[in-house]
């Protein structure tokens, strides 16, 4: 469970999501709210989410990226290189979403496709040329 510093006086309550359908293949919904434990504050959640998803109950660590969003990820004992949270959640729900959808995927189009060439035209370019190791995004 996420500790929360005590400071904050009253959470916000949650909007009302309907919980997903076992059987759906959208992503499920857990509904939590705040909790006392001790001196801290915490954050607790339905126990499905802790049995269908096991990594979720060892350490974890929470992301505010915006005004009412948190990313919660489980923390990994040793990671040499760390990935972004939120590229690395946006990338898994858009390959879901790909899956979920394939006939929403289209191609270029090609008034872009002209654009990128004439805004790269005598730039330097080389298709084996080493992207490093780091990020793009």
């Amino acid at each position: 469970m996420a500790a929360v510093k005590k400071h904050h006086k009253k959470a916000a309550r949650p909007t009302r999501v309907p919980a997903a359908r076992v059987s759906s293949p959208e992503p499920a919904v857990f509904h939590g709210k705040r909790t006392q434990t001790g001196n801290s504050l915490a954050l607790r959640f339905d126990r499905a989410l802790f049995k269908s998803h096991p990594e979720f109950c060892g350490n974890v660590e929470a992301h505010v990226f915006a005004p009412g969003r948190m990313l919660v990820v489980a923390a990994e004992p040793s990671t040499a290189q760390r990935e972004d949270p939120v590229i690395a959640s946006f990338l898994s729900f858009l390959a879901a979403d790909m899956q979920r959808h394939p006939e929403r995927i289209q191609p270029l189009d090609a008034g872009l496709v002209a654009r990128i060439q004439r805004l790269m035209q005598g730039m330097p370019a080389s298709s084996d040329e080493s992207l490093g190791d780091e990020a793009l995004l």
